[in-house]
């Protein structure tokens, strides 16, 4: 049903959505205080790049109610009444729940929070096709303790295979794996930039991305000809002043207002990038579920540029280890410094083709196609 309402939209091009109606929602972006990593990015990709084949709606929450397109999609964003036990990806809200009656295909993104529970609730009451896709974490308070509540979801989808293992049992037993999501056309080499003896970060700053490790390997390394450059926002002030004094004396530059196109033309301009996180911070918290994917790698690849990765979470399934890069042990400046090493002293032009050519198959495209399939393989669509 949703291939040939594709081709219709196609055909005809008097519309650039399909009769299919997806509605996303993802509970845990508000505004720009918010921590903003891969769980939200995600979601909000995924409507965007679905909007340009389907009919599609992302909804999410703030402190004012908000409507507007963003290209083809459609974006709305609720009011929160109250957040559970003060915790803001948690939120309490109810006038969303309108939003589902006239959807298709009802796809959250996370599972533990209430907003996910009662979301699947309604949608699986109103007869919807109802999936879900977990980023670890959540709240503290869900109905999904009390009540069977994922026996509403048809499937779950997982990006990576780390993430489907780390999924609820019931839920593993009908979830669907569907790796990647990168733009390709906006994260892309540049055939006339040069590249700097330069070593890049690109993340959140927090304890589990393991930034200290790689300060303490870039310190190992001793190589004063090159500069490690930490682009990110500061989501933690006592964490952000340990990495400061690490690194005091080090060629060592910190920037945290890139945007867009700054970014992409670090990515295209440095040697390597590095993203060393942590199951176990150095202040001994522990993060189960530290990467569901990387970003960082798939944006750094796509940019011909290889990468350094720890075996932290999901991130080796998306380096070619010995090829756009190389897999490490968490938890060790040495066991960066070693890798940091080797790749310094490769061959770079053919490591930028294999690069591009490993993400190839992760675009965005291929990823929107792959999930329009599997909500119209599920029997209330076909």
């Amino acid at each position: 049903m949703l291939q040939s309402h594709r081709r219709k939209a196609h055909e005809g091009r008097e519309s650039p959505v399909s009769q299919v109606k997806v509605v996303h929602i993802t509970p845990t972006y508000f505004d720009q205080a918010s921590i903003i990593g891969g769980g939200e990015r995600y979601p909000t990709e995924l409507a965007l790049w679905m909007s340009r084949v389907t009919d599609t709606t992302l909804v999410s929450f703030s402190a004012q109610r908000q409507t507007y397109r963003q290209g083809d999609l459609k974006v709305e964003i609720y009011p929160v009444n109250h957040f559970i036990h003060g915790n803001r990806v948690n939120p309490l809200s109810w006038r969303f729940l309108p939003a589902l009656w006239q959807a298709d295909v009802v796809h959250v993104h996370h599972l533990h929070t209430l907003i996910s529970d009662l979301a699947c609730l309604l949608a699986y009451a109103l007869g919807k096709a109802v999936f879900v896709t977990d980023y670890g974490g959540g709240g503290s308070f869900t109905l999904n303790r009390r009540l069977p509540v994922f026996e509403g979801y048809r499937q779950a989808i997982a990006y990576s295979q780390f993430g489907l293992e780390a999924l609820p049992t019931a839920l593993q037993q009908k979830a669907v794996l569907i790796k990647g999501g990168i733009d390709t056309d906006k994260f892309s080499p540049a055939a006339a930039t040069l590249r700097e003896k330069k070593i890049l970060y690109v993340g959140r700053l927090l304890p589990h991305k393991g930034i200290d490790y790689l300060i303490e390997g870039f310190r190992l390394l001793k190589r004063s000809d090159y500069r490690l450059q930490i682009i990110g926002r500061v989501y933690s002030q006592d964490y952000y002043a340990y990495l400061k004094q690490l690194a005091a004396d080090l060629a060592i530059e910190f920037v945290h207002d890139a945007d867009d196109q700054r970014l992409i033309q670090e990515y295209r301009t440095a040697m390597l990038t590095v993203l060393p996180s942590v199951h176990t911070s150095y202040n001994g918290n522990y993060t189960p579920v530290p990467e569901l994917m990387g970003f960082t790698l798939l944006e750094s690849q796509a940019c011909g540029t290889p990468v350094i990765c720890t075996d932290a979470g999901a991130m080796a399934e998306f380096v070619k280890h010995g090829q756009t890069g190389l897999v490490v042990a968490q938890n060790s400046g040495d066991a960066l410094c070693r890798a940091l090493q080797q790749m310094l002293d490769a061959e770079t032009s053919s490591q930028q083709k294999r690069c591009q050519e490993w993400i190839a198959h992760l675009n965005w495209s291929t990823v929107v196609a792959k999930h329009l399939q599997t909500y119209s393989a599920d029997e209330a669509l076909a």
